[in-house]
């Protein structure tokens, strides 16, 4: 399948004018028969649509309103505003700045749920939208990248629910970076904080390539499938999945450092190994062996250095399922 974004902004669109109990951009679907309550959320980032894709399927193509099996399903868009800022942007400077308005709703603050006078747009909204993240059973958070990359399971913590993922099209699996990032990802409030709930999200792949778009909605069937809430089933095969559990990462100090070269994501890293520098001298080495993960691209002030530049995971390992 093939969408444009006209096609996934009018999706957005009509998210907008949707609320359940009170909460703008929700849809629920119900059954009306036991089961999980799975909540799919896209654009937590307001420049990542794959997850308006998902949405798009589920209700024109696959009329999940009728053909939901069992349990529960939200639909929820995370960052409402930040994707208005998307869909009206006129250039790239305005794309890269609709990631979100005030907070990346990837980097909460631990404490949201307590900044009762906190106004910043993503604090706020997140707090509105909680008592539906906490209902979830099961969560599934819909990313992609700004940079060509593998796409990405990315677990809570160290879990790992290989019957969930069964049919994923991706195979590559990144652990524990909730864990090692500043602050916390808007799936860590899914099914509640500190909830054994069974939440991942995915890197789908680059933001707009459609490639993206149509894994998203392989991954998004294939979980609806595994919980038995639609009809069919997908792929039973044996995957090999490389996990890079993530144990660090880079902070710049301030925007005159930069990478020695164009890191990708993945690329090998030796212990001592020289990773960034600034024109004073001051460097940075890489602690142990392992690897790059999500290095940014940018250089100089074009970078972001409010958060991490690049995670670290140590040597990839084999997980056979």
């Amino acid at each position: 399948m093939s969408y444009t974004l006209a096609e996934l902004q009018t999706t957005f669109e009509r998210f907008k004018q949707s609320s359940y109990e009170g909460v703008l951009g929700v849809m629920r679907v119900d059954s009306r028969r036991p089961g999980s309550v799975l909540g799919i959320s896209a654009c937590t980032h307001g420049n990542e649509p794959s997850g308006l894709a998902v949405f798009e399927f589920l209700l024109k193509e696959k009329h999940i309103e009728k053909e939901l099996l069992c349990g529960s399903l939200y639909l929820v868009v995370n960052n409402i505003r930040a994707t208005e800022k998307f869909f009206s942007a006129v250039n790239e400077e305005e794309i890269r700045k609709s990631r979100y308005c005030d907070v990346n709703m990837n980097r909460l603050p631990k404490d949201t749920l307590e900044l009762e006078n906190d106004a910043r747009y993503e604090v706020v909204r997140a707090r509105k939208v909680y008592p539906i993240w906490e209902r979830f059973t099961v969560g599934l958070d819909v990313h992609s990248t700004l940079d060509p990359s593998e796409p990405m399971i990315i677990s809570r913590g160290g879990g790992f629910h290989p019957e969930l993922v069964r049919g994923f099209p991706i195979q590559t699996l990144i652990s524990n970076i909730d864990k090692i990032q500043l602050g916390a990802p808007a799936f860590a409030f899914y099914g509640g904080l500190e909830s054994n709930t069974q939440v991942f999200a995915i890197e789908a792949g680059q933001h707009t390539d459609p490639e993206s778009f149509g894994r998203a909605v392989a991954c998004a069937t294939a979980l609806l499938q595994n919980l038995g809430m639609l009809s069919g089933t997908s792929a039973e095969r044996r995957v090999d999945y490389r996990e890079y559990h993530i144990n660090d990462s880079i902070i710049f100090p301030n925007s005159s450092f930069d990478f020695v070269k164009s890191f990708k994501s993945y690329d090998e890293i030796r212990k001592g190994e020289l990773l960034a520098r600034n024109a004073n001298g001051e460097e940075i080495h890489a602690p142990f062996d392992g690897h790059l993960i999500m290095p940014t691209s940018r250089r100089g002030d074009k970078k972001d250095i409010s958060e991490e530049v690049a995670f670290l995971s140590r040597p990839v390992k084999i997980r056979q399922i």
